[in-house]
């Protein structure tokens, strides 16, 4: 049995291939899905690359007493042992700092 392909169709057989590898590639890259600090319960924020059980129940904890974290630099004053290059991980794998969100949904809560 022979397999012979047409003219030009090896090169899009090619570019389909990179077109593929390259979005692969991307979703690998990309985070599953954003984690907002400040709305998240400690078993979301686990799911954070950086984040394990003693680390969110502290984000919370501290969270929970002093009010939304505004900014990574606010988080790293905040909490103990969280780094810039643990930030940057966080961040990475989807952490967000939407304060605002939050404020939002606390003013909400309070007005009904």
């Amino acid at each position: 049995m022979e397999f012979k392909l047409q003219q030009g169709s090896w090169k899009k057989f090619q570019q389909g291939l990179l077109a593929l590898a390259l979005g692969a590639s991307l979703l690998t890259m990309a985070p599953a899905h954003a984690v907002n600090i400040n709305s998240a319960s400690p078993e979301v924020l686990q799911n954070v690359k950086g984040i394990g059980p003693s680390r969110a129940k502290a984000i919370v904890d501290e969270r929970e007493r002093n009010g939304a974290y505004l900014s990574a630099e606010d988080l790293n004053a905040r909490i103990k042992g969280i780094g810039q290059k643990t930030i940057e991980k966080m961040s990475q794998s989807g952490l967000t700092f939407d304060a605002t969100e939050t404020m939002t949904r606390a003013k909400s809560a309070r007005i009904k």
